[in-house]
């Protein structure tokens, strides 16, 4: 023990150093590296990050010893200390490889971040891609619309799908998302196939009054036409029935027959209500002719149209004339290679020539989709040799002649499009499949050739 007030007197001997304390700081504690595991830098180690650290600079720091000139020499290697020396190794060696893990795995996935974030070429919510289509090579389209009480607009669009099933998509501005349907699906499920040919013509319409329906036909094996009927569900998901057609009466259309059909819209007034406009279906039959059979006994009309070259496009809509009673029926077909016009009034009891309206797509070829808009226009699209679009319009008082539409700038529209089907409705809308993918366009009334793209409609059914 010293004594009280008793200090030490210098010593030349060297002071002791904790060694716990003499490890130089190789990589700062802050520095985020330090403090990862392999997981967090392989899961963090991005492109911009590795360069962070690929360009930070590790300066190791050697504490200062005390030691006495009486200490041996210590051997260093490239000016560090042994220890010191194989430890910044150690670090620089895992350092490396966690840039190279890094660096790969960042790369890819950016890679996959970049195909990823390409837009969908869609306008509309809930719309697919390229990938996700799902339409038979060959299919035919049809469209119909309508607005619900609430003013929700509805938009159809019939299709057959890879499986040669067919399909519904479903679209409402309340909810402005589709939705696909197997219409096949639900008649199957009820023991009934539906049996459509391949590449079948489809054709539709949409009435309201006085309540929703939606029929569509088809064509089956033996090429008879089959009608299915629902006016229950606007979703088109339940209240799917047989009509007439296909059950309990046979109509067997020509091969390589298109199809049109119409039931005209008309008001909401008393005479609409209690006199129906009539439902009629055109096809080609077995000898060539256009035929017309109304759906009050669906028996070919005394009227034939023709003969046509076996394929010839066909199309059926309607104009008001005086007034929304009086209902303007239109036909139209190809007849030696023009597109002839033939009118009726509201029953369909006597049939005039009307104008020739140009050129008509050959025998074969996609069919037309002629539709009214603002119940006194008519738009017909068709697809011409060159897989594009011409459209003609009837305007009230006359004709147009051919035309293509000015399909406007978008990012998202597909460029340079080739067509093998269209369809259109009266909401001014145009469908048409391209590359396997339906698109759809829409037009108003005032420039009915400028087109502005809507998006793709989803084909795939939800799973």
């Amino acid at each position: 023990m010293h004594k009280p007030g008793w200090v030490p007197e210098h010593s030349d001997l060297p002071e002791a150093v904790d060694q716990r304390q003499n490890f130089p700081e190789v990589v700062p504690t802050s520095h985020l590296q330090a403090a990862q595991s392999f997981y967090e830098q392989d899961k963090h180690l991005a492109p911009d990050y590795s360069q962070h650290v690929a360009g930070h600079s590790y300066h190791p720091v050697t504490p200062a010893t005390d030691f006495t000139e009486s200490s041996p020499p210590e051997r260093r290697l490239l000016g560090l200390r042994r220890r010191t020396f194989f430890i910044v190794a150690a670090i620089l060696v895992l350092i490396a490889v966690g840039l190279g893990v890094g660096l790969g795995v960042g790369l890819t996935r950016s890679d996959d971040q970049e195909s990823d974030s390409t837009p969908s070429p869609s306008g509309v919510p809930g719309s697919g891609d390229k990938d996700s289509s799902n339409v038979f090579q060959g299919s035919s389209l049809a469209a119909t619309n309508y607005t619900d009480s609430d003013n929700y607009i509805h938009l159809y669009v019939f299709f057959q799908a890879e499986n040669e099933e067919l399909l519904a998509s479903t679209w409402d501005s309340q909810n402005e998302t589709w939705a696909t349907v197997s219409i096949s699906k639900i008649f199957s499920d009820t023991g009934l196939n539906l049996d459509l040919i391949s590449a079948t013509p489809i054709a539709a319409y949409t009435y309201l009054n006085p309540t929703f329906q939606t029929r569509v036909y088809f064509l089956t094996t033996g090429n008879s036409i089959r009608e299915i009927v629902t006016s229950e569900d606007p979703t088109l998901r339940s209240g799917w029935r047989q009509g007439v057609l296909g059950s309990s009466k046979l109509i067997t259309a020509g091969r390589g027959s298109k199809l049109a059909a119409l039931r005209p819209q008309c008001g909401t007034g008393l005479d609409c209500r209690v006199n129906f406009p009539s439902m009629a279906v055109a096809y080609q039959g077995e000898d060539g002719v256009i035929a017309l059979s109304r759906a009050d006994d669906y028996e070919p009309m005394d009227i034939e149209f023709g003969p046509a070259r076996r394929g010839a496009a066909i199309g059926l809509t309607s104009v008001m004339r005086d007034n929304i009673t009086d209902i303007g029926w239109r036909l139209f077909f190809n007849q030696d290679g023009n597109l002839q016009e033939y009118t009726s009034e509201g029953s369909l009891s006597g049939w005039s020539r009307g104008e020739s309206t140009g050129f008509a797509p050959d025998a074969g070829e996609p069919n037309i989709a002629a539709f009214s808009y603002d119940l006194v226009n008519i738009m017909i699209v068709n697809i011409d040799p060159d897989d594009d679009l011409e459209v003609r319009i009837w305007d009230t008082d006359s004709w147009s002649s051919l035309e293509a539409p000015n399909l406007s700038a978008s990012d998202e529209a597909p460029e340079g499009p080739k067509f093998t089907a269209v369809a259109g409705n009266s909401q001014r809308r145009v469908f048409g499949i391209a590359d396997g993918i339906i698109h759809q366009w829409e037009f108003f009334s005032l420039s009915p050739l400028q087109w502005s793209y809507r998006g793709i409609v989803p084909t795939v059914l939800e799973s």
